[in-house]
């Protein structure tokens, strides 16, 4: 199957900040990943992140950050490079 490169924001919500998200997310769904920015505050936590694998793991992966809380928003093709 052909891999893809896609780049989304990820929202984390206080109560997931500390929480090993792109880890469980490695594992569960054997994605590559590059984080390309942080913000972090006790209150919230964004990340802009590239993710790289198929097309159908990325989207089990989407759906999987949204039921732990996550939310999940793609980048602009010419935000970050």
């Amino acid at each position: 199957m052909e891999r893809t490169r896609e780049r989304y924001y990820l929202s984390y919500p206080r109560a997931l900040i500390k929480e090993p998200i792109l880890y469980q997310l490695v594992k569960k769904f054997d994605l590559v990943f590059n984080i390309r920015g942080a913000s972090v505050s006790e209150d919230m936590g964004l990340v802009a992140v590239e993710f790289e694998g198929t097309h159908q793991q990325i989207e089990r992966a989407l759906a999987w950050l949204r039921q732990t809380g996550i939310t999940v928003e793609p980048i602009e093709k010419n935000i970050i490079e």
